[in-house]
């Protein structure tokens, strides 16, 4: 497709994989990618169920800041992949912030999320659109989803999966009933030998909380990964209500408003240009959106080619004023497949104190919009209830 992107990778004198790319602007989306095989056949992986985390100590240098990389682990399963096709092997993907220095990075394995346009282009039906990890055979470690055009370099010393076959409590537990015990009997024995073993209990008590206590700082810093959608950015629907009812709970909800929001005919975008060119649309969709809307809105990835914008501090003529300024902003945007892409917009207001009955009632508006033709706004009237 005329890119003119070079690279190659090879083992560097510390025994580490190095990746070194040169990526040229002769393609509008390039990209360079590790992939790792962890059998010999694709049908035979490994299975990650009793595993909570992959780490990645790797160091990555790019022309740019703030450049991230992509994350897949391919799972395969017969339910929806075939040995030749390396698509249908199910796309479990995060991106992250790397390093520069060599660091370990700890992503959990939670917060991986199926690739919207897998879903789309091969038609999974929604038990398997899940994530899945139960057989992962390939590693796919590639630059982000816009990368800056001229030199990344990726040197990967380990990659590992952490997991535990029971749980902190069980452990905690079985050590307590153990320490409980020993220490009876060494009483019963001797004072001095019972003092030795309690002192050393006491030790990996200590250290145990230590270890919690850095466990739970980590924790809360994932977590932000995990409430952010993977490829636009945006937030995404876990936890979204806890944050609504806060920022509602200073203006009594009186001018609560919600867009929303989907692309037109987006699997045909998907069908006729490829699943890469679909998920670059999305990306610039989430752009036009953070364009478009004030500091007080909240943009949610809601799923798929879906958006939620939520909006504590307008009214239902001020949502409507921005649903057609977004609407008027696709027209005019450039894409990136150049070719038109049009958007329809649900508007509603709180009624009846609640939250999910204001997205229910802008979805139905939004209904009524692709009712009426598509590249239009529909305003939620209680007239609707008795027609959709």
């Amino acid at each position: 497709m005329g890119g003119d992107t070079h690279g190659r990778v090879y083992i560097n004198e510390e025994g580490d994989v190095a990746l070194e790319c040169e990526l040229g602007a002769g393609y509008r989306w390039p990209f360079c990618e590790v992939a790792i095989s962890v059998s010999p056949s694709v049908t035979r992986g490994i299975d990650l169920k009793n595993y909570h985390s992959m780490v990645i100590e790797a160091a990555y240098k790019a022309p740019a800041p703030d450049q991230r990389l992509r994350v897949y682990l391919r799972n395969y399963d017969e339910a929806y992949s075939t040995t030749d096709d390396p698509v249908s092997l199910k796309f479990n993907g995060i991106e992250y912030n790397p390093t520069e220095s060599m660091s370990e990075i700890v992503l959990p394995l939670n917060s991986f999320q199926v690739l919207s346009w897998w879903i789309s282009d091969l038609d999974i039906p929604l038990e398997h659109a899940g994530p899945d990890m139960t057989n992962i055979s390939l590693i796919e470690i590639a630059t982000g989803s816009a990368p800056t055009i001229g030199s990344h370099e990726l040197t990967i010393k380990n990659v590992r999966f952490e997991g535990m076959m029971v749980t902190e409590a069980e452990l905690f537990r079985a050590l307590t009933f153990i320490w409980l015990a020993t220490a009876t009997f060494l009483l019963a024995v001797k004072y001095t030998q019972s003092r030795r073993v309690y002192d050393a209990e006491r030790r990996r008590a200590n250290r145990l909380k230590a270890i919690n206590t850095a466990l739970k700082q980590q924790s809360e810093t994932l977590s932000i990964m995990a409430t952010t959608d993977a490829l636009t950015g945006l937030r995404n629907r876990m936890d979204i209500y806890r944050e609504l009812e806060k920022a509602l709970a200073s203006t009594n909800g009186k001018n609560c408003t919600a867009l929303c929001m989907d692309i037109d005919h987006f699997k045909k975008i998907n069908d006729n240009y490829g699943h890469d060119m679909g998920d670059k649309l999305l990306v610039s969709a989430a752009d036009v959106l953070r364009e478009s809307v004030s500091s007080s809105d909240v943009i949610v990835r809601w799923g798929g080619e879906e958006f939620v914008i939520f909006c504590p501090n307008r009214n239902l003529a001020q949502a409507s004023f921005l649903a057609e300024k977004i609407r008027s902003a696709f027209e005019t945007t450039e894409w990136p497949h150049d070719a038109e892409l049009t958007c329809s917009v649900g508007v509603s207001s709180m009624r009846e104190g609640s939250i999910a009955a204001m997205i229910a009632d802008a979805d139905d508006a939004l209904y009524r919009a692709k009712q009426n033709g598509r590249n239009r706004v529909e305003v939620f009237a209680e007239s609707f209830i008795a027609t959709v």
